[in-house]
Formats: C-alpha cells, sequence, structure tokens
C-alpha cells in the first residue's frame, strides 16, 4: 500500500480518535475507582467509621488498598488526637487559673473550666472564636498577639471591668514546633483580684497608722518646746498645755490598745465566755456608761426591749458591752444637742438583734458601705476632734462575726443612723431556742 496514497482526512481522523479512544478508557478506570472510594468516603466517613470496605477488582484494587491504608492511618492518628485531648482536658479542668489554648491564626481551639468562670462566658462563645472577640479585653489581646509574633513569653496585669471588676495575671506562652515555627500559644489567667485588694489594705493600713501617731506626736512635742522656751513660768497656760499633752498621750493610748484589741480578734486570738446574757440588763449598764457624757453634749440616750418577756442573748458580755459602746460612742460624736439615741433589743426567730438608733447627721449612701473598715472616717475632722482612733466600728464588725452575727448600717444625710447587730437568742433558763 502505498501510504502516499491514503487521504489526509484519514490520517486527521486517526489522530483525532486515538487521543479520544485513550481518554475515554482512561476515564473509564478512573470513574470506576473513584466510584468505588465514593462508596469509601459515603459508607465510612459520613459516619465516621473511615475503615469501610467494599468489593473490588481489577486495576483500581492497587489503589484502593493504600486508600484503605491512609484511612485506618487516618482513624488511628484521629483516635491518638481525641485521647491525648482528653487527657489535656483532664489536666486543664481541676486548675485554679484559666487556659486557653490559641492556634497561629489566632483562634481558640481549647478553655477550663476556670476561664469561663472568670470571664462568664461558656465554651461555645469561645472555642473557634478569635481570640479577641471572645475577651473583648485590648489589653489581653496585644499580648497573645506580641507571643505569637515575637516567640517570647508574655506576663502582664490586666483589669477587666466586665461582666464583673477584676484584676488577672496573664502569661502568654508561644508553642513552639521542632523546626521552631510558632504553632499557637497557651494563655494562663490567674485571679489576684484579693491578693491586690489585701495589698492596698496593708498600705492604707501603714499610711492611717503613721497618720493617726504623728498627729498627736506632733502636739506632743510642740507643747513640750513651748513649754521649755518658758511657758512653765504662767500657771495657767502651763496647765492648759499639760491638760493637752495628756489627752494626746491618751489618745496614743487608746490607738494602740484599739490596734492590739482588732489585732487580736482578726487573728482570732480571743476566747469568748458564751453565756446568757440579758439584754435589758446589758444595754442599761452602757447607758449608765454614757449618761454623763451624753447629759453635757445634750443628747437624750435612753434603753428599750422590744416585745414581752426577757430577751436573753447567747454572748461574751464582755464583748457584746464592748460593741455596745462602741456603736454610742460613736453615735454620740455625731449626734448635736437636742438630738437622742436610743438602744433597742427584739427577738426575732432564734436570734437577738441589738440597734443603736440616732438623730444624727447621717451618713451619705457611698460611705455607709464602708463605715466598718479601719481608719475609715466620714467626717475625719469631727472623728479626730472628738478622739476617735477610726477603729471603733472594725472592732465592732470583727466581734459580731466572731459571734457568729452580722452588721449593718442603715442611714440618711440629715435624718440620723441605725447601727444593728445580731446574735443568738436562748430562753429564760439558757437553753438555745
Amino acid at each position: 500500500m502505498n501510504f502516499l496514497s491514503i487521504e489526509p482526512w484519514i490520517v486527521i481522523g486517526a489522530i483525532c480518535v486515538v487521543p479520544i479512544f485513550y481518554t475515554l478508557y482512561r476515564e473509564y478506570h478512573v470513574r470506576k475507582w473513584q466510584h468505588a472510594l465514593a462508596q469509601v468516603l459515603d459508607a465510612g466517613i459520613s459516619q465516621r467509621e473511615l475503615p469501610a470496605r467494599i468489593a473490588v477488582g481489577g486495576r483500581e484494587l492497587h489503589i484502593l488498598s493504600r486508600v484503605y491504608e491512609l484511612a485506618e492511618l487516618m482513624r488511628e492518628a484521629r483516635e491518638e488526637t481525641m485521647q491525648e485531648r482528653s487527657k489535656l482536658e483532664g489536666i486543664m479542668e481541676p486548675l485554679v487559673s484559666g487556659v486557653i489554648v490559641i492556634d497561629r491564626a489566632g483562634k481558640i481551639v481549647l478553655v477550663n473550666a476556670a476561664v469561663q468562670r472568670l470571664l462568664s462566658l461558656n465554651e461555645d462563645d469561645m472555642v473557634g472564636r478569635w481570640h479577641w472577640e471572645a475577651g473583648h479585653h485590648y489589653g489581653l489581646a496585644s499580648l497573645v498577639d506580641e507571643a505569637i509574633a515575637y516567640g517570647v513569653v508574655q506576663k502582664r496585669e490586666v483589669q477587666l471591668h466586665k461582666p464583673q471588676e477584676l484584676t488577672l495575671e496573664a502569661h502568654v506562652t508561644p508553642i513552639k514546633q521542632s523546626n521552631g515555627s510558632i504553632a499557637g500559644a497557651v494563655v494562663l489567667l490567674h485571679d489576684v483580684s484579693e491578693w491586690r485588694r489585701l495589698e492596698r489594705m496593708r498600705s492604707d493600713f501603714v499610711a492611717n497608722v503613721s497618720h493617726e501617731l504623728r498627729t498627736p506626736i506632733t502636739a506632743l512635742k510642740g507643747f513640750a518646746e513651748t513649754l521649755l522656751d518658758g511657758a512653765l513660768l504662767d500657771q495657767t497656760t502651763a496647765r492648759q498645755f499639760v491638760q493637752i499633752m495628756q489627752d494626746e498621750a491618751d489618745r496614743i493610748g487608746r490607738l494602740v490598745e484599739d490596734l492590739l484589741d482588732l489585732s487580736r480578734i482578726e487573728a482570732k486570738q480571743i476566747d469568748l465566755h458564751l453565756a446568757p446574757v440579758e439584754a435589758e440588763w446589758i444595754m442599761q449598764r452602757v447607758v449608765d456608761t454614757f449618761s454623763g457624757h451624753a447629759s453635757d453634749a445634750g443628747v437624750a440616750l435612753a434603753q428599750e426591749v422590744i416585745g414581752r418577756g426577757p430577751i436573753v442573748a447567747l454572748a461574751d458580755s464582755d464583748r457584746l458591752r464592748q460593741v455596745l459602746i462602741n456603736l454610742v460612742n460613736n453615735a454620740l460624736q455625731f449626734t448635736p444637742a437636742g438630738g437622742s439615741i436610743t438602744l433597742t433589743a427584739e427577738r426575732k426567730g432564734d436570734r437577738i438583734v441589738f440597734a443603736v438608733q440616732d438623730s444624727g447627721v447621717g451618713i451619705p449612701p457611698a460611705d455607709a458601705q464602708r463605715v466598718f473598715e479601719r481608719f475609715y472616717r466620714v467626717d475625719k475632722t469631727r472623728s479626730r476632734q472628738s478622739g476617735g482612733t477610726g477603729l471603733g466600728l472594725a472592732i465592732v464588725k470583727h466581734l459580731v462575726e466572731s459571734h457568729g452575727g452580722h452588721v449593718g448600717v442603715y442611714s440618711e444625710v440629715g435624718q440620723g443612723s441605725r447601727f444593728f447587730f445580731d446574735v443568738a437568742s436562748v430562753d429564760a433558763d439558757g437553753d438555745e431556742l
């Protein structure tokens, strides 16, 4: 045959048909094993059971066998991952500190229960979200970004204002892979709010004690120098100065005694001798103690038992008297002439509620919650002029709490104040109600 005599269109047709035939042949086999693979996926992965099995034959067998091997490896890897995640969650859950695990992109992948409590968010609100969306705190978000960007541990205290006031110590540690790349970060959040509050209290306490001691000491030094400079020759002036010095020395003595007393009470180093105490008797003793002082100040002082029959409290009589004395003394400082102070006792269930009601200047709402703090004064000038140490109400609070009671105050500016507390009640024979 003379190939040159073959029509050109036949040659062109052959050239076109052969690739088409080959393509169709390959597509048949590809579709065949793809169909088999689809069966594997439909039967297995949709139910998360990767090692599904189907019957195959022909040239696709080798490919599918490799798919099965891959599926088996994926299943084992998934099980190992789930086991490791379960172990990690088991370690994280009991921790007091909050833990957040963040991936390289900045999304949260794992949180523990503590961080959910600290941020008042549940797991669904955090996992899968960008870390800056979940925390809603710029300082914390920037700390995470810096740790991931630079691969260096970051540490800082952050203040949270919503949903609650918290001071958190944040440690952000980058997660480094074996090749040195950053895979994410682990955030540890520790609540140091109470620790910082105690530090502030300690600092305030030292500052207040220093101030309270400096004032009378300065007065003592000043009057002593004046006397030495010649005031001793004037009997009247000298007597006045010596009287002031004695008053300031007494003030220092009261401050030291109150400090020691408060320290012992707070450290629970006092022994309470609980016994039946008749309310009317203990209140009358306090009224008798202040009758002269109240009369000189032009303040009416009285006591009243509310209800029928004797009201008997289970308390340490000396400490109960100290509580009432401190409350009446406080009332006298802020009740002008013509006013009144009334002590009352009333049985409510198995408790006795004592109260000291005055018609004094009252307490602003912002100050009412703080009057039981050490050295806190609503009117600093009036309190110091009356010789108060600023510790009386703090002692009241701790003594009442040591009796298992609660202390509080109701007050309105210009209308007076009512301080109240409760202790256990017993019957006339001393048996608890």
